[in-house]
């Protein structure tokens, strides 16, 4: 069994693709945190029946299991090991983060919330307003560089959506390495 963690580029494109499905419908509802939210990553009814929302049809596309709200994390997706015969539960390796913030205000608290769950790619999604981009994207660039790295070579995507009245819903993403390298993957 090869399990390969998913790549920026690969989770941006299937974010692109889903999002463009029902694009008016998202510019309809861009204001309202509440729908949003619950169209990003479901409702705790929803998810009951395997609806993660957009962001998990991303995760199922790319077969993992996903686990919402857990360790106060909006999704995480891990593919489950094989089983050794004398253990009662199937071991998982945790692959990829995803949190999804409204408010840029808690910014620093969804990378605080990064740290406690160990994966090799961590994807936060946020909504800075046009002006505060370049600030936030820089925050966010600071507290990688300042937190210890649990998982050695883990990746960032960090998307930033954005409301206009011609353009709609649009989004900027970028990918940050440990390093603190910035990649500017979409406009």
């Amino acid at each position: 069994m090869s399990i390969l963690t998913l790549g920026c580029r690969a989770f941006l494109n299937e974010f692109l693709t889903e999002f463009e499905k029902d694009k008016k419908e998202w510019a309809e509802i861009y204001k309202s945190n509440k729908k949003w939210t619950a169209k990003m990553l479901g409702t705790k009814e929803s998810r009951e029946n395997g609806d993660y929302g957009l962001l998990g049809r991303i995760g199922k596309k790319f077969g993992y299991e996903i686990a919402a709200e857990w360790r106060r994390i909006d999704q995480v997706w891990f593919h489950y090991l094989p089983k050794p015969e004398r253990w009662k539960e199937r071991p998982w390796r945790n692959d990829v983060v995803v949190e999804h913030e409204n408010d840029i205000a808690n910014l620093e608290y969804t990378f605080n919330k990064f740290e406690e769950i160990s994966a090799p790619f961590k994807v936060g999604i946020f909504y800075p307003g046009r002006k505060g981009e370049s600030q936030s994207l820089k925050m966010a660039h600071d507290m990688i560089l300042k937190q210890v790295s649990y998982y050695p070579g883990e990746v960032y995507l960090i998307i930033f959506g954005f409301l206009d009245k011609e353009k709609g819903v649009y989004w900027h993403a970028y990918e940050i390495d440990f390093k603190g390298n910035i990649i500017k993957l979409h406009t």
